[in-house]
């Protein structure tokens, strides 16, 4: 036995195991040519200065207040840039930079006019993808709904308290992992923005269908953990 790091996963109720279970169990069936219609989106925050709070340092005693011994912090991760993205098993929508807070009429106005509609324009109603987004306030103003509707955008319904069903969730852990491992490091919250954009052009189609086309696999974890926490 030794000591390991705490998996972080999201709080699930009952509820949410349930609604988990049902939409899986709906979709268990589905095969590659129904879920490569599906176009995964998601928001992420990535923070200029990272750290996970385990870093450790070999000293003398009575030495931990000495300089070389102390590693400055910055509040709040020294700022942050949040991105959309989209995904689907044939295309990667370009990334996009929210400014400030996501609110409902910046959602329509920087994301889904952009590049959601403009996207699925390019596609005959009869073979359309499927939108899908998960329930953050934003994603379900009333105005957003109805700009949804009115542009003939189909979206796919979401259980809560869901990521490890998204496979964007695993496109936002390469860009991380990717921008931790720069040297130098990026030293302003331009250049994390810059970095990630271009992180973001240099994922490939086959690792992103390596995701998407793994979907039968995610739907079967959760019904094997009937709605509970699985390794996704």
């Amino acid at each position: 036995m030794a000591a390991r790091r705490v998996i972080k996963r999201p709080r699930l109720t009952d509820d949410h195991k349930r609604r988990r279970l049902a939409w899986c169990l709906a979709r268990q069936k589905w095969n590659l040519r129904t879920w490569r219609r599906i176009h995964w989106s998601d928001e992420s925050r990535f923070l200029l200065h990272v750290t996970d709070g385990r870093l450790r340092v070999w000293r003398h005693r009575n030495t931990a207040y000495t300089p070389r011994n102390i590693r400055q912090t910055v509040p709040f991760g020294g700022g942050s840039v949040m991105v959309w993205g989209c995904i689907s098993h044939d295309c990667k929508l370009d990334l996009v930079t929210i400014r400030g807070n996501l609110t409902g009429d910046q959602y329509m106005r920087h994301v889904l006019e952009p590049a959601v509609v403009t996207h699925f324009d390019n596609h005959p109603l009869a073979t359309r993808p499927v939108y899908m987004d998960d329930n953050a306030r934003p994603h379900r103003s009333r105005a957003v709904v109805d700009y949804l509707q009115n542009n003939a955008v189909t979206t796919l319904p979401w259980p809560a308290m869901s990521p490890d069903l998204n496979p964007l969730e695993h496109v936002w852990d390469i860009l991380g992992r990717r921008i931790q491992a720069m040297q130098p490091p990026v030293q302003t919250l331009r250049e994390l923005e810059a970095a990630l954009h271009r992180e973001w052009l240099q994922v490939t189609r086959e690792q992103i269908r390596r995701l998407t086309g793994g979907m039968r696999r995610r739907v079967d974890a959760v019904i094997r953990a009937r709605g509970g926490f699985t390794r996704y």
